[in-house]
């Protein structure tokens, strides 16, 4: 089946009664490259398919198109705070950094005049932040007990184990400073600018081919990612996990009370 073109696909959208708005953002905004994938954004007039994207090829560049609705425009017009890891704060930062291509009621224009005049604060929750603390955690001491293990399948495993782990590290160390992640390229633009100590070690780690070496740069990258109320576990750790997998202090309490342990 034939592509259609990017700027064709938009005057075919336009058609439709249901579409209200059309933005373009990231390097589809701007410039697009060879390596850019299309990054579309379609405010419908009611999202009643619960439609959140649509993956697909436009002009042979993977394209990524999400879906909205007045109702999700009109409840960011007075949000004072958003979460900056979920729809609320991508979309206020798309549409900030984006290119309107349809507008016909003004929705776009307005909720972007509105985020210009005043920025809603965009945070990072305590619940986020401490998924991670408790992750990190955890698959650093497994980890190490792995790589000091004696049997060759929890080393052959580890390596398994250090590919998500790794990355794990570095999207809990911009949640622990309440940085909202913005993907892969702002957390190699922002440590270069801000924490080049940190990516160096990075760059050591994904360039080592040894295990013990890889386990040296990834010790190296968890003692570096801890920040404010979010620390490393001391040796007498207790914490307390509820049924939905969240950590829950009252737990921790209860069982130190039923074990004795204060």
């Amino acid at each position: 089946m034939e592509q259609l073109s990017l700027m064709n696909l938009i005057e075919q959208l336009k058609l439709s009664p249901r579409v209200k708005g059309i933005f373009t953002t990231g390097t589809t905004a701007t410039k697009l490259t060879l390596s850019s994938d299309i990054d579309l954004v379609i405010i419908l007039d009611k999202n009643d398919e619960s439609i959140k994207s649509v993956y697909t090829k436009i002009e042979n560049h993977f394209s990524d198109i999400f879906f909205f609705d007045i109702d999700f425009i009109n409840q960011l017009k007075s949000r004072q705070e958003v979460s900056g890891n979920n729809f609320d704060g991508m979309f206020l930062e798309w549409l900030v950094k984006g290119k309107i291509e349809y507008d016909p009621e003004s929705l776009l224009l307005t909720l972007k005049n509105i985020i210009d005049k005043n920025p809603p604060l965009q945070n990072v929750t305590d619940s986020e932040k401490r998924d991670f603390w408790i992750k990190t955690n955890y698959n650093f001491i497994a980890n190490l007990r792995y790589y000091n293990s004696s049997d060759e399948l929890y080393r052959k495993a580890l390596e398994m184990r250090l590919l998500y782990s790794v990355i794990e590290l570095i999207t809990a160390y911009f949640s622990f400073r309440g940085i909202p992640w913005r993907g892969e390229k702002a957390a190699v633009k922002y440590f270069e600018e801000h924490d080049l100590e940190f990516f160096s070690v990075f760059q050591k780690y994904t360039q080592s081919n040894n295990l013990d070496v890889k386990m040296k740069y990834y010790q190296d990258l968890f003692n570096k990612i801890f920040f404010g109320d979010y620390q490393k576990w001391e040796d007498d750790f207790v914490v307390g996990i509820s049924k939905k997998d969240s950590y829950k202090p009252e737990l921790t309490k209860w069982w130190e009370k039923l074990s004795g342990k204060k």
